[in-house]
């Protein structure tokens, strides 16, 4: 009989690691947020005022599927509601439960919290991969229970596809000021002195001489943050200082598994400009991009240019570096891939239907999509930024900056359409 052990402290996270990871390794579309430790490092850093809600599903004594979720009180127009989604929060691409057993996962899951009582007042869960590994499995698990799932597209990702071309082509695919731009930035370098690009290699931390690289770590959390007007670290409003910190707490566990990765580059043995990525079977979700505060901004165009270039020699499948920022990755994008929302609102929440009405209003019908390789002119390395607001529930079709436990602001009605929680 498949049953769900439902827990709320995370401390009991611990009693199903080993089960959990053993999991982990027949999960389709994998990334590290998916682990235990990412969970815990999340909870310890953003946890304060979300309950915690993740639903094992077992199969007589053995654990067939985990679903991670919260619930967060998100200030709206109607008033603070109380959302269960998944625990991600703009640190990644895609999001999904957790096993082999996908389907009858997530319809055991949701038919859990149909007969458990109800702490929520809307499901909201994003970062689901519809066109992809997902296949409507969420939305359909949903209607099997007498949910709405409603659908929508959640967040447009402009990636750089570095497994079908090579330098020249992709080169000669950006716009002539983009190439213009990158060579000005390679030319404008070398003449400083010698420049020399370093990426972390996947290591056994058994191995002999293993190095998780903390020397790189405690210089790159001393950089600026920055291109532009542009922000280039993920995870929402929260302070820079609050983010970084998290993810010093999560580089040890993910380098750990092997997934951590750090590019940097150098002139005259100096390093001048970084960035920090988790790795996956897909490519690389850069979490934060970093410079010298007395480093020219063309460290940063280098530092792309070169991670591009050694992406395509190792054939790596593709680098997002959208959850940095949506104009700062469309500049390199020559992929674009969709995620979605699939979204609950209960009948007996007269505030959650208000949203729903609203949201149906004015959202655009659903295509069939598909991921498509873009061969077009980009636009020039000129950055602006929205001004980030702490509203949390969007009652339209585009997506809104992260959630936030603090008051909304007053302009959260004037966003861009599909901007990439950063």
């Amino acid at each position: 009989m498949i049953t769900v052990a439902e827990i709320n402290d995370i401390d009991r996270i611990d009693n199903f690691r080993l089960a959990w990871r053993s999991l982990l390794g027949k999960t389709k579309g994998v990334t590290f947020a998916h682990s235990p430790e990412f969970l815990e490092q999340y909870w310890e850093h953003f946890g304060e005022g979300l309950k915690l809600r993740t639903l094992m599903v077992t199969l007589g004594n053995k654990v067939i599927g985990i679903v991670p979720l919260v619930v967060k009180p998100v200030p709206t127009k109607m008033g603070t509601m109380r959302v269960l989604t998944y625990p991600l929060d703009g640190w990644g691409a895609f999001f999904s439960q957790i096993g082999q057993n996908p389907a009858a996962t997530m319809v055991t899951a949701m038919r859990h919290l149909r007969n458990s009582k109800r702490d929520w007042d809307l499901i909201d869960l994003r970062y689901i991969d519809q066109d992809g590994l997902d296949r409507k499995r969420t939305a359909n698990a949903f209607k099997s229970v007498g949910f709405q799932g409603s659908q929508a597209v959640w967040q447009q990702l402009p990636l750089v596809n570095t497994q079908e071309t090579d330098w020249t082509s992709y080169l000669s695919s950006r716009s002539t000021d983009t190439q213009q731009q990158i060579f000005s930035a390679e030319q404008s370098i070398s003449k400083t002195g010698r420049v020399a690009f370093y990426r972390s290699q996947l290591e056994d931390p058994l191995a002999p001489g293993w190095n998780p690289r903390w020397d790189l770590w405690t210089e790159f959390e001393q950089m600026e943050f920055s291109f532009g007007n542009q922000t280039t670290i993920a995870g929402g409003s929260f302070s820079n200082s609050r983010k970084l910190a998290f993810l010093r707490d999560l580089h040890g566990p993910a380098v750990r598994a092997g997934l951590a990765r750090i590019d940097a580059l150098f002139i005259n043995h100096t390093l001048v400009a970084c960035a920090y990525g988790l790795q996956h079977a897909h490519g690389t979700d850069y979490l934060a991009l970093g410079r010298q505060k007395n480093a020219s901004p063309e460290v940063i165009t280098a530092l792309i240019a070169h991670m591009i270039q050694q992406s395509i020699l190792d054939g790596e499948p593709s680098l997002n570096l959208s959850l940095l920022g949506p104009e700062f990755a469309s500049i390199w994008k020559n992929q674009d891939q969709k995620s979605y929302r699939c979204s609950h609102f209960p009948v007996t929440a007269p505030r959650s239907q208000v949203l729903r009405l609203n949201r149906w209003i004015q959202q655009p019908a659903l295509k069939p999509s598909r991921t498509e390789l873009v061969a077009t002119t980009k636009p020039e390395l000129k950055l602006s930024q929205t001004p980030d607001t702490d509203s949390s529930i969007e009652i339209t079709a585009e997506a809104p900056p992260e959630w936030h436990s603090k008051q909304a602001s007053s302009n959260d009605d004037v966003q861009r359409r599909f901007r990439v929680v950063g």
